[in-house]
């Protein structure tokens, strides 16, 4: 019977992970299932950094961004004697333990159930790239976040009559970007690291002087904007910046789809995995409808 969950956010925060911690608390106190949070994600772990959570403890944090258990990168945990001192360190603590995090997050989580200690995954990442659910907690509020830059940005590069290069977050995903550019005109997207400059400076020629400006997004890691700017300055003659939005993607309070997604995976997650004693699972939504599946190596 599982009667004891561990609960840690890893990876990069997202918007909604302390809605989540919300409510897995609250359903489990409904359950009678004592729940523990884990410091730092899987640091923490191995630190032994864990601490009993109470619903008094919980309170106001629904609406909050980032974790307020912390987060971090664990490269150590893909070494065998690691992963074993974690699970000595939490054998007698914990029955079950949910990982609340991206890509790397389940990677972890999948070695972990492979070596008997039973994990669930709850994703939560802006980059949108956890196969086996339509949407991760936090990509929406993410979005929201970006297209409201964009809208600011434009205003500025109206009155300058510039050329913007922005740079936003995403990893190997597009879907950000993709989603962004869907929600706004007179915007080129770039998500190739080869790029096709005839089309570029095609659609820089035919728009600049008409709408006043030019917003280039790109994903991240795929050029060197402040490099790329220089050589668009140079070709079109046209005054061009470039900025990233960083950390302000990801440091927003949670939307309210994010909300009532944590809140249906969360339910979801006690009543029918926990309560059921199921282990080695990924929660996650297809067409509306929030799901299950096997926890894999990918």
């Amino acid at each position: 019977m599982i009667k004891k969950i561990g609960i840690l956010t890893s990876g990069g925060d997202s918007p909604g992970m302390n809605s989540i911690i919300k409510n897995i608390v609250y359903f489990s106190k409904k359950n009678n299932i004592k729940t523990y949070g884990i410091i730092n994600g899987y640091k923490g772990l191995y630190y032994n950094n864990i601490i009993k959570k109470k619903k008094k403890n919980i309170n106001n944090i629904i609406d909050k961004g980032g974790t307020f258990l912390g987060c971090s990168r664990f490269e150590k945990l893909k070494k065998k004697n690691i992963r074993l001192k974690i699970i000595n360190n939490i054998k007698n603590i914990i029955d079950l333990l949910i990982v609340i995090g991206g890509e790397g997050s389940y990677k972890g989580a999948y070695k972990l159930n492979k070596m008997n200690l039973p994990c669930i995954t709850i994703p939560a990442t802006i980059d949108n790239d956890i196969s086996g659910t339509d949407y991760t907690i936090g990509f929406y509020t993410a979005l929201e976040t970006i297209v409201n830059c964009i809208d600011n940005l434009k205003y500025t590069l109206i009155s300058h009559n510039r050329i913007l290069i922005l740079e936003v977050m995403g990893r190997k995903c597009k879907d950000l970007a993709l989603n962004s550019s869907i929600c706004n005109d007179n915007l080129y997207l770039i998500t190739k690291k080869k790029i096709n400059e005839y089309k570029l400076f095609k659609f820089i020629k035919k728009n600049i002087y008409y709408n006043k400006y030019i917003i280039i997004l790109v994903m991240e890691n795929l050029i060197n904007i402040k490099k790329y700017s220089k050589k668009i300055e140079k070709i079109t003659n046209i005054e061009t910046r470039f900025t990233s939005l960083g950390y302000l993607q990801r440091g927003s309070k949670p939307s309210a789809f994010d909300r009532i997604l944590a809140f249906k995976m969360s339910k979801f997650a006690v009543k029918n995995l926990i309560k059921k004693n199921i282990t080695g699972k990924c929660i996650g939504i297809k067409k509306n409808k929030i799901i299950q599946y096997d926890l894999k190596k990918k």
